[in-house]
């Protein structure tokens, strides 16, 4: 049987398998007595001459009183075997009407035959029973011709003598494809019992990763590899409400005029270059802060983004809200800003009067307290410069095509003073010229911090060494000393905002701890970092590397 006949045969014996035990008897009975109604129409003389045939008239009864059991009795009440009856009440039914026509008319009725013999073989009967009564049956029919003498030369021998062997071959045939299809049915039920059970685990394992997702306090969202969402958790749908977007079905992060700002909230961030766009081309994000919305529905977010293996593509991306940190951090800039203001504007009065006060001719004592005096005041306008540079969250520089190794020896001109009075000695190493794309203020800046910690840092004196080098587009500015170091356990903080040694508060050696996380922004903002190599007692390197071509 082809695919389609097997696909065309499951569809029926699905059907009929739906179907209640009495419409399936009569569905199975119905060819039958519809036939014999035919030939009873078909063959009026036989019919008209009943009387002198009892026989047919017998068998067209056996064949009603077929129809009438299988329509009227309570099957679905009966043992399954029962409606076997009716096919073998069938067979006597088609022996009455083959031998019982007037003058064997109707000889060829044992053809009928094949009705039973498929409800036998088709049934749930063994092998052993079903295909013996294919056989039988029909011989029983065509036995009173074979044994009828001088029968052996007609046609109707040939036909009498081939019909139980051609019942057997249909009831092999049928008993084949019906083993066939009930092969094929269980397959096909045990697929489909795995895929219900893949299905219910694929349905499980949903709930749970939504219940997940939901339960999560971060927005989480999938995107596709165009950027745009395809699942979401409840916090990043809240979020975007949030911010005044509706739904993130209709979420489009390329639309200029959604409002996505850098972390100082002063550039607005280019759609090709927001989160969303960049995870799904495959880059990975860490920690990375923007804000979105504008006004008091503004949120500020710290962004994670990691690309999704497989050929599909796309990302995941989680949004944390921090705005009440950005914002308490704000808030502490901008103290810190007033405070450092409020200083440096008496002090620069104090100073200009101590300037005119020791012009004037002091005693030595006198004089001596007001250079005390001048020297604090000159540290607590210091003190308040790197404040107000520490407080910014964005650093802002300009830069410009510099001779560094001018910016550097004008600082280290600038510390030789101090540098004396600490008996430090100070040794400059710079190529002639050293051309670099860079904010010449912000890089002197740094420049005098490393130099006057190295100094400030190395109280017993010793050698402080200032030196740069171009290699393959970055240029390396060392700052090397002699002093005291700095231990493993406080390297990884020295770059905190106030954070102090406790070897440098032991030896009560000046400062606040602001000047290497001022320097650490610079070169950050320049596109470049800072770093250090320190042991205790043997004195420290700090390393400020910049690009010569600039911020990118």
């Amino acid at each position: 049987m082809s695919v389609k006949e097997l696909a065309t045969a499951s569809r029926v014996l699905r059907y009929v398998d739906r179907a209640g035990a009495r419409t399936r008897v009569v569905l199975c009975q119905l060819p039958l007595s519809v036939a014999v109604a035919v030939i009873a129409v078909a063959a009026p003389t036989a019919w008209a001459d009943a009387a002198a045939a009892p026989l047919f008239a017998a068998g067209i009864l056996a064949q009603m009183a077929a129809a009438l059991v299988s329509l009227l009795l309570p099957w679905e009440q009966l043992d399954a075997a029962a409606a076997l009856w009716v096919p073998v009440l069938d067979l006597v039914s088609v022996w009455l009407l083959r031998n019982g026509g007037p003058h064997g008319a109707l000889t060829g009725t044992g053809a009928l035959a094949v009705f039973p013999v498929i409800w036998i073989a088709g049934s749930t009967l063994s092998a052993r029973i079903a295909l013996p009564t294919a056989l039988f049956g029909p011989l029983l029919i065509t036995l009173p011709t074979l044994l009828t003498p001088g029968a052996a030369g007609h046609p109707v021998f040939s036909d009498a003598l081939l019909l139980p062997p051609l019942m057997l071959t249909v009831a092999v045939a049928i008993r084949a494809a019906g083993a066939g299809l009930r092969l094929q049915e269980r397959a096909l039920r045990a697929h489909q019992a795995k895929l219900k059970e893949l299905l219910e685990e694929a349905v499980e394992k949903e709930a749970l990763l939504a219940t997940i997702l939901d339960a999560a306090s971060v927005g989480i969202v999938a995107v596709d590899p165009g950027g745009r969402p395809v699942r979401w958790n409840e916090a990043f749908r809240s979020l975007l409400e949030g911010v005044g977007w509706e739904s993130p079905a209709d979420f489009d992060i390329a639309d200029r005029a959604f409002p996505v700002f850098t972390k100082d909230r002063r550039a607005r961030v280019e759609p090709d270059r927001r989160v969303l766009h960049r995870a799904a081309r495959g880059e990975s994000i860490d920690g990375e802060m923007v804000w979105l919305g504008w006004g008091p529905r503004a949120r500020a977010l710290q962004v994670v983004a990691r690309p999704v293996d497989g050929d599909r593509g796309g990302a995941v991306v989680s949004y944390t809200d921090v705005t009440q940190l950005a914002q308490t951090a704000e808030d502490k800039a901008e103290l810190v800003r007033t405070v450092a203001h409020e200083f440096r504007s008496p002090l620069t009065s104090v100073l200009g009067n101590l300037d005119l006060a020791l012009e004037a001719e002091l005693p030595a004592a006198a004089r001596s307290r007001l250079e005390v005096a001048q020297g604090n005041a000159e540290r607590l306008i210091e003190l308040a410069r790197d404040l107000m540079a520490s407080s910014e969250v964005t650093l802002p520089i300009r830069p410009a095509r510099i001779d560094l190794s001018a910016v550097l020896a004008a600082r280290a001109e600038a510390v030789q003073t101090a540098a004396d009075a600490a008996q430090v000695r100070l040794v400059v190493d710079l190529p002639p010229q050293l051309w670099v794309q860079a904010d010449p203020l912000r890089i002197g800046q740094a420049a005098d911090n490393l130099l006057s910690n190295a100094v400030k840092y190395s109280p017993d004196g010793g050698v402080v060494t200032l030196c740069a080098a171009e290699a393959c587009g970055w240029v390396r500015v060392e700052v090397a000393d002699t002093g005291i170091g700095i231990s493993a356990e406080d390297r990884p903080h020295i770059f905190d905002r106030f954070f102090r040694t406790d070897a440098a508060r032991g030896l009560d050696i000046p400062g606040v701890g602001l000047g290497l996380s001022f320097t650490r922004m610079v070169a950050e903002r320049h596109g470049g970092r800072l770093e250090v190599e320190s042991e205790p007692g043997t004195g420290s390197v700090f390393s400020l590397v910049l690009p010569t071509a600039g911020p990118s």
